[in-house]
């Protein structure tokens, strides 16, 4: 089995999906780094939540789901501010060792690869349904739905943060 895997997402809501992923990883290593992605955004379209809430979020969703939290690292990896950064290396500055990296975005695919860090894709669950895009698309059109996408675990913290609201307001901003 593989010591320490690597997933990397934004979160922005956690959803089934990303549990999904959580599972598959730890399946097959015996330890996963989470790396919340864009971490210095917040309040955004495309970013709502601020890394610390998505840490709480993702604690709080995978202590209510049973995950091996003694198993789990999480960390909080900035995007790139210039051309002339490696992001690949952010990442390998902000996580402990990692034997294995699993993600389906090319863009990280490319960065981690370049770095020496073998990156296998995962099968993708349901991937026209969980999606955080359409479930922020699904909020601005005032469609409820949304909340049968995100694990009842989330929910109660989402609606804490008044996420809903957050995806609202920060809308006319730009694009989700």
């Amino acid at each position: 089995m593989i010591r320490r895997a690597l997933v990397i997402g934004r979160f922005q809501p956690l959803h089934h999906g990303h549990l999904y992923l959580f599972r598959y990883a730890l399946s097959r290593a015996e330890e996963l780094v989470i790396g919340i992605g864009s971490s210095q955004f917040c309040c955004q379209p495309r970013n709502p939540l601020s890394a610390g809430e998505r840490m709480e979020l993702i604690v709080r969703t995978l202590r209510r789901e049973g995950f091996p939290m003694e198993r789990i690292f999480i960390s909080c990896i900035p995007d790139t501010q210039s051309p002339e950064e490696n992001w690949g290396l952010i990442v390998l500055d902000r996580v402990p060792r990692v034997d294995i990296a699993f993600s389906n975005d090319p863009e990280t695919v490319r960065c981690l690869k370049e770095v020496g860090l073998h990156v296998e894709n995962v099968p993708f669950f349901k991937r026209e349904i969980y999606e955080a895009t359409k479930i922020r698309e699904l909020i601005l059109k005032g469609d409820s739905s949304w909340k049968s996408l995100v694990p009842e675990s989330s929910l109660d913290f989402l609606i804490e943060v008044d996420f809903e609201g957050r995806v609202r307001r920060s809308a006319g901003n730009n694009s989700l």
